[in-house]
């Protein structure tokens, strides 16, 4: 079986409740000649130990810099459409991890509850209680809670936009807006558009979703092409933020991160892929056009030869520009 069937597999059974597949590490780092230090991994620790706490969706992953103190610390958030995935993902996330703790940066790789179990805000609550476990822990592992920032990837990306911008879920455990030096959004969603997403199968109009845009995973290297005139696909409206946002316009609202923009938020680094899903890059533009209206530092970054999942599962070194901008981007503003 190839790589690419055993990834499919690997989706499809982490649907399934309690499948743990994806802890099955079909993926390392091939080259870590350049790293810095030596990585300590720590799995499986709880950050919600509450009511209906989950055994699997209220844990951590944690891949610290060895022989290190005071280090900055990223929360990095696994993407999935709010509806599958996990922190690991059969070690795609796990050396993202790794790289950044090899690079001298704290990394904590939490899970969440996904739809349809539950709904928003389900999500965003449970990356609060994750961040405020890593405010409040992640001292005794050696890390400094005064250098914490977060990194998500897709919906990872929106989960760490509406956490920075709306503070209600992190005032809920008694953290705010300022705790945290910095967002990275990996091809991030910051608009839940009302109603259906009116989107083309094919084509190459800026709406189009090509297979292109979603695979390979880690070694898609394509150039963009760059097309005399536009060719439109099959047009197709598709209730695509319904089963996890449901259909009132003004939950659909308050989710979006555009929506609470706002002076003082912290440094926002926005990374799109050359070849990434349909309307993820106008939101990522959006996002940066706002958070400078109102006084914010705000910058995006479109990589070339990148589709949506390879611009977050090749930044496992620094000759990669995503892995070299977050590490540049942390040692920038952990520092102030």
């Amino acid at each position: 079986m190839t790589i690419r069937r055993l990834w499919l597999l690997a989706i499809l059974l982490a649907i399934v409740p309690a499948c743990r597949v994806t802890d099955w590490r079909l993926w390392d780092r091939a080259d870590n000649t350049n790293d810095a230090c030596e990585v300590k991994h720590l799995r499986n620790i709880a950050y919600y130990d509450g009511p209906q706490a989950d055994a699997h969706r209220h844990r951590v992953d944690l891949f610290l810099p060895k022989g290190k103190s005071d280090f900055p610390v990223v929360v990095l958030v696994h993407g999935g459409a709010w509806m599958l995935g996990d922190n690991r993902c059969c070690g795609l996330y796990s050396t993202v991890g790794e790289y950044l703790a090899s690079q001298g940066i704290g990394a904590v790789l939490p899970n969440y509850r996904l739809s349809p179990a539950v709904k928003h805000p389900e999500h965003i609550k449970d990356l609060a209680r994750a961040f405020a476990w890593t405010k409040h822990n992640i001292k005794d592992y050696g890390g400094d809670p005064r250098q914490m920032f977060l990194v998500g990837h897709s919906a990872g990306g929106h989960l760490v936009a509406l956490l920075a911008t709306d503070e209600q879920y992190l005032k809920s455990h008694g953290c705010h807006a300022s705790d945290i030096r910095g967002v990275v959004g990996i091809s991030g969603v910051y608009r839940i558009p009302d109603g259906k997403a009116e989107i083309e199968l094919g084509g190459t109009s800026p709406r189009s979703l090509r297979v292109d845009e979603m695979a390979p995973l880690r070694d898609a290297s394509a150039a963009v092409e760059s097309k005399a005139t536009t060719q439109n696909g099959l047009p197709v409206s598709l209730n695509i933020f319904g089963p996890v946002f449901g259909d009132d316009p003004r939950v659909r609202l308050s989710a979006s991160p555009v929506h609470h923009v706002r002076p003082g938020l912290p440094p926002f680094l926005l990374i799109s892929a050359a070849k990434d899903l349909p309307l993820l890059p106008d939101m990522a533009k959006e996002m940066r056009q706002l958070l400078v209206m109102h006084g914010c530092e705000a910058r995006h970054i479109t990589i070339e030869q990148r589709n949506h999942n390879s611009i977050m599962f090749k930044a496992i070194a620094s000759d990669d520009p995503v892995g070299r901008a977050v590490v540049q981007f942390v040692r920038q503003n952990g520092s102030r």
